[in-house]
């Protein structure tokens, strides 16, 4: 597994600010944190309270993801596979991570996983020494994550 953990919190990034973001799609001096989030391979370690802080403001909407939920994640998403072999992906976007998951395990944060669902890009951290990354990111792990956040999302509403 990527991520050792019990629980895991998603944050969705609001409409509101979303749309406030990407009036022009570039990064201003006022939104300069939630700039990072949003745009950046952000935060570099796994314990960055001003991240924390931000993601827990009026610019995101938390979820706690059941553990139903939790269990899936963790036996077909976030999993190491080593009989895949990922192709070097060109983006034709930068990424606007609008979808980020934090990973707890005993109330401590053990890694995040921000994800970029229009343009297949992701960013993962994780307080494991070393991950292999190298084969997360298909095509079906990415429309499933998809159905997962709507589906929290939905139940907002």
């Amino acid at each position: 597994m990527f991520f050792d953990f019990d629980k895991i919190e998603y944050y969705s990034l609001n409409k509101s600010k979303e749309e406030e973001m990407g009036k022009n799609n570039s990064k201003s001096i006022d939104n300069g944190v939630l700039d990072k989030i949003f745009f950046d391979d952000y935060p570099d370690k796994i314990n960055n309270d001003l991240f924390y802080k931000t993601i827990n403001s009026d610019g995101f909407t938390k979820f706690t993801i059941s553990q139903k939920d939790a269990e899936y994640l963790k036996s077909d998403i976030f999993l190491e596979k080593s009989s895949l072999k990922m192709l070097e992906s060109v983006y034709a976007c930068a990424p606007q991570y609008r979808d980020i998951l934090v990973f707890k395990k005993k109330n401590q944060i053990s890694g995040i996983a921000k994800i970029c669902l229009s343009c297949r890009q992701f960013y993962l951290i994780s307080s494991k020494k070393e991950i292999e990354i190298e084969n997360f990111g298909t095509e079906k792990e990415f429309k499933l994550l998809g159905k997962l956040f709507d589906t929290y999302k939905k139940d907002k509403n």
